[in-house]
């Protein structure tokens, strides 16, 4: 851990810093989008499940382990948990509508808070027990991967309204910058590249998906099929 320092350069050069810190920065400018459409469509887009790993990722990462980065991105970090805490405290007002099974929506509460408590314990072990980058890059790309499968599953068993264009165009910055950074850090963790690679190519299609729908009619309606959360 390096918290000491503002940025770390001796273990990074500028370019793999910049890159990084800008898809860092992505990530929190598409939280700050996403409470302002929560407020203003009374939705919210990101799903339950993978919203309560990404607090919970946030919430390790910024008060059990720091990346080694230096002190700057893990206030990148800190800053992202507490915005998002914002998007989780508004799944309980509106997390509902995003599932139609009457089970699940009679629970819904616990159903949240079981997530997160579910998500918790694997991100914290898996940095415990040294399968983790200095960054978290491999925990956060695990997570990245259900948030970019996640989203597209979620927009078309809803609404186009409830999504937005610039959300999900700022989730494809961010990821796709941490992505370069990545192949500059870890040029030979063909894991992590891997996830990356997968990531930009879901990311792209979603935004291409938001883009040509942004204009259109609504057309997806929530069904009544028990098989869908």
């Amino acid at each position: 851990m390096n918290d000491i320092v503002w940025i770390n350069t001796t273990d990074y050069t500028t370019s793999q810093l910049i890159w990084n810190g800008v898809g860092c920065l992505f990530w929190v400018v598409t939280y700050i989008f996403l409470v302002r459409e929560i407020y203003q469509r009374k939705f919210v887009e990101m799903p339950f499940f993978i919203a309560a790993g990404n607090i919970s990722w946030e919430f390790i990462w910024s008060f059990f382990y720091h990346p080694n980065t230096g002190r700057l991105y893990s206030l990148s970090y800190q800053a992202a948990f507490l915005v998002d805490a914002f998007i989780f405290f508004n799944l309980f007002r509106y997390g509902v509508k995003q599932i139609n099974i009457p089970i699940s929506q009679k629970h819904f509460s616990l159903l949240l808070i079981g997530s997160m408590v579910l998500w918790l314990p694997l991100n914290y072990f898996f940095v415990r027990q040294g399968l983790d980058t200095p960054i978290g890059a491999t925990s956060g790309y695990i997570l990245n991967i259900f948030i970019s499968l996640l989203y597209p599953m979620l927009y078309f068993r809803s609404s186009p309204k409830h999504f937005s264009v610039i959300v999900g165009w700022c989730k494809f910055l961010g990821t796709g910058c941490i992505t370069v950074s990545m192949f500059l850090i870890y040029p030979t963790n063909y894991f992590i590249q891997t996830l990356g690679a997968a990531c930009f190519i879901l990311d792209l299609s979603y935004c291409f998906l938001l883009q040509r729908n942004a204009k259109r009619p609504a057309v997806h309606k929530f069904t009544n099929n028990p098989t869908s959360l």
